[in-house]
């Protein structure tokens, strides 16, 4: 790395100066690490390492190989040690027809290049991940021998201040960074499958059209809504349930994480749309809202302060199409749903009562999903350990506030 230069604009942002940088993947994958300088302790340097979630890492690596489209936003990166030195250019192209004289003195000093010697260390303190990803990525060929990314680079010194620091602007940029919303995901990813087919059954097919889904990224639907059966949001889980019983696999995270092809994406669309139409052949309920003219007047009687049918209720028709997935591998997907329509639809029928519905105060409990799921599991037959047994006996004595002398799991259907 003797006397390597970079180019940057160098800009101060409060107490830090800093650089913005274009660095190519090999160049970042052979100089910057992780940051585990940022303690003294051994221990604490591992245990940052142990915080690269390892599956993360694998994510972004195949995001990588896999999509054309590939973008990161900028790492930052902290840089101590050696003599790294800046070069501003100051000039602009005597070809632009715009004096240099209208040009501010500190936005001329702003072009340059980042010079380095070869002694300087490197770190991530924000993008660990992605620097992870790059790392993974690189060691498959050299496809990306052409790919740079952005990075900002600020000086970090060896003190006890430095070090103080360097590590709150780790813990700054880390604990304030947004995360991408769901709703942001659901309308604008082109990467996430469920995304994608999301976005299509509400634009495409008739179950879902005219206000049939409320847009909300949320499992909750509103008592005013008297059109919509579920939320986008609740579309978007159902689909990640219902996908991983697909023949090919394909884990959920991969599907999140790189686009098929158009081919696949309509056998991904024909599979969603062939899933409701198959509920709506075993649920008379569920056949008279898609096939209505006016949908209010079937969630009139389906959904409301009396309770009304679980799968008029985005957790309820969530928690119905996960016991579909666990039993699909053994029975297929139409002969699951057919199994489970025999299972009680009523909110106000055991197992829904006082578990996933409260009649006093006439709401939908979003805790009890996952135990209503496992009790529609056993109602259906499926084999449970005796340890496995018990333990469900005292989940559900335990949400019914009831000794477990006192109770009985639901009968079999």
């Amino acid at each position: 790395m003797n006397n390597l230069y970079i180019p940057a604009l160098r800009g101060f942002f409060g107490d830090w100066a800093y650089y913005s940088c274009i660095m190519s993947f090999q160049t970042i994958s052979e100089l910057v690490s992780f940051a585990d300088d940022l303690h003294k302790s051994k221990k604490l340097s591992e245990m940052i390492q142990r915080t690269i979630k390892r599956r993360r890492g694998n994510e972004i690596a195949e995001y990588l190989i896999n999509e054309k489209e590939r973008f990161f936003n900028s790492l930052v990166i902290a840089v101590y040690g050696g003599s790294p030195s800046w070069h501003s250019i100051g000039i602009v192209s005597t070809k632009l027809t715009i004096k240099i004289e209208d040009i501010s003195e500190s936005y001329l000093n702003s072009f340059g290049f980042l010079r380095f010697t070869g002694k300087e260390k490197l770190f991530a303190i924000d993008g660990q991940h992605r620097l992870s990803g790059i790392k993974k990525a690189i060691k498959g060929g050299d496809q990306f021998e052409n790919d740079e990314v952005s990075v900002l680079l600020v000086a970090h010194n060896i003190t006890p201040t430095g070090l103080q620091r360097t590590r709150r602007l780790f813990t700054t940029l880390n604990k304030t960074a947004v995360k991408v919303s769901k709703g942001e995901i659901i309308a604008l990813d082109e990467n996430d499958v469920m995304a994608i087919i999301v976005r299509r059954l509400v634009e495409e097919n008739p179950f879902f059209s005219n206000d049939r889904v409320a847009y909300k990224q949320t499992n909750n639907i509103t008592p005013k809504d008297k059109y919509s059966l579920t939320t986008i949001g609740n579309l978007y889980d159902v689909l990640t349930v219902i996908f991983s019983t697909m023949p090919d696999g394909v884990k959920t995270a991969n599907l999140k994480a790189s686009r098929p092809n158009d081919t696949t994406l309509d056998e991904y669309y024909e599979y969603a749309s062939n899933f409701f139409e198959i509920m709506a052949n075993y649920f008379p309920n569920l056949n008279s809202f898609f096939n209505a003219k006016d949908a209010s007047k079937i969630i009139e009687k389906k959904r409301g302060s009396f309770g009304g049918d679980i799968l008029f209720r985005p957790l309820g028709l969530l928690a119905m199409t996960e016991v579909i997935s666990k039993i699909c591998s053994k029975y297929g997907l139409e002969e699951s749903v057919r199994k489970v329509s025999i299972l009680p639809q009523d909110l106000q029928a055991v197992p829904y009562v006082d578990i996933l519905w409260s009649p006093y105060k006439e709401i939908i409990i979003g805790k009890g999903r996952v135990l209503v799921r496992d009790l529609l599991l056993y109602m259906l037959g499926e084999k449970l350990s005796n340890q496995k047994l018990k333990t469900l006996k005292e989940r559900y004595a335990k949400a019914l506030d009831m000794a477990i002398d006192e109770i009985s799991l639901p009968k079999l259907v």
